[in-house]
């Protein structure tokens, strides 16, 4: 494995740079420990950001899923399927999840293109499943979503999953989803919207959290420019490099090369 490894403070949480000379052999660093759960993150694109850049999700089912063909045995996908039976409590909870997240319409495409080809590779596909109840839980008495308890659920919802897939036996799991649940070390206050530290618990350390950055869909962010590893990294990503941040024994975030020709004007912040 070729890489540049620069760190950039003395201090430990700074963290440690490598660059690579594509996502692949990126990836094949963070996966070289094998763990049992691997909890891949994305800050995501959202509606009328420009430049259009492939998102995230479209890059790790091209370019990353391919390397977990016969090392993982499930994938559980941050997403669920209406089916209206819940009726307008579904409705309300949908157009508010929506509303907040200002997602793309093609990212469902790109969702079901993701478990399509997951399947393809031999993994087994789960998505979530929300009763009317759980629906109802995530709208706040104004019919607006509940911030807290929607992440809450999405985060119980997830573990759950994953235990659940454990326990069949599936196999090593891979979750793909917001950068966010997967956290081990959760911003003071988000300590119960993530199932890092439990799941690091379940698996006897064997847990990796890996975030996923299109610089120019974050390259305004205004908590990604805090951490001190962030302005080193997208300045080598502008220089056509695939970045690799270790933020900690098992935290790993990698900054996808900047796309030729992309102009960064005009990015608004990116939602989590």
């Amino acid at each position: 494995m070729i890489a540049v490894a620069v760190l950039l403070a003395a201090s430990a949480d700074a963290g440690v740079i490598a660059t690579f000379p594509d996502a692949k052999r990126a990836f094949a660093e963070v996966i070289s420990s094998q763990p049992e759960v691997l909890a891949v993150g994305e800050y995501h694109e959202i509606e009328g950001a420009a430049p259009k850049v492939k998102s995230a999700l479209k890059r790790f089912t091209t370019e990353l899923l391919p390397a977990l063909k016969g090392r993982t045995g499930a994938l559980i996908v941050e997403t669920w399927m209406t089916t209206g039976k819940c009726g307008e409590v579904e409705k309300a909870a949908v157009a508010a999840v929506a509303k907040t997240t200002k997602r793309p319409k093609e990212t469902e495409n790109e969702l079901e293109t993701l478990m399509t080809k997951s399947y393809e590779l031999g993994l087994k596909n789960h998505i979530l499943l929300l009763t009317c109840d759980e629906y109802k839980s995530m709208l706040g008495d104004d019919g607006e979503l509940d911030g807290e308890k929607s992440l809450t659920l999405v985060k119980n919802k997830l573990q759950e999953k994953t235990l659940e897939a454990r326990e069949k036996e599936e196999g090593n799991v891979v979750i793909y989803g917001g950068a966010l649940h997967n956290d081990l070390l959760p911003a003071e206050g988000f300590e119960g919207v993530t199932f890092g530290p439990a799941l690091r618990r379940e698996t006897k350390g064997r847990y990796v959290e890996l975030d996923l950055l299109v610089p120019e869909y974050v390259e305004k962010d205004e908590d990604l420019a805090k951490e001190p590893w962030f302005a080193e990294a997208l300045k080598l990503a502008g220089k056509g490099k695939t970045v690799l941040v270790s933020t900690g024994p098992d935290s790993r975030v990698l900054m996808f090369a900047r796309t030729a020709k992309a102009s960064a004007a005009g990015l608004p912040t990116r939602p989590r």
